[in-house]
C-alpha cells in the first residue's frame, strides 16, 4: 500500500505510522539520496517513539517500511505506543539517542 506525499511534498506521517500499526506495509516516496537517508530516519524515530520497530528497504525512489517484531517479541496492538512504557525507561532511551547524535555529528565534523 503506498503513502502519497501531500500537496508540499511532505509525507502523511500519521497515515504511514497507521499502516504499520495495522501490520501493513507503507510506501515513502523519495526523489534523491539525501531524501532517502532523512526520511529513513524519521520514519524510524516516529515509528520508535510509537512503540514501533520496523524494517526499511530502499527502492527505485521509495522506502519501503514495514512493521517488524521487537527483538522476540510479536507486533504490538493497534492501541499500544505512547505512554506504555515507564519513564524512566523513556528517559534512558532519549539520552542514548541524544549519545548517539552526537557521536554521529563528531563523526562528520
Amino acid at each position: 500500500m503506498s503513502d502519497n506525499p501531500k500537496e508540499d511534498g511532505e509525507v502523511d506521517w500519521n497515515a504511514v505510522v497507521g499502516l504499520l500499526r495495522e501490520g501493513k506495509t507503507a510506501e515513502v516516496p523519495c526523489a534523491t539520496e539525501r531524501d532517502c537517508v532523512r526520511r529513513t530516519t524519521q520514519v524510524t524515530r516516529r515509528a520508535e517513539r510509537k512503540g514501533l520497530a520496523v524494517e526499511v528497504m530502499r527502492g527505485e525512489g521509495v522506502l519501503r517500511v514495514e512493521p517488524r517484531p521487537a527483538s522476540g517479541e510479536s507486533v504490538p496492538p493497534k492501541n499500544a505506543g505512547e505512554g506504555t512504557e515507564p519513564a524512566g525507561e523513556r528517559q534512558e532511551r532519549r539520552e542514548a539517542r541524544r549519545a548517539e547524535r552526537q557521536a554521529e555529528r563528531s563523526r562528520e565534523g
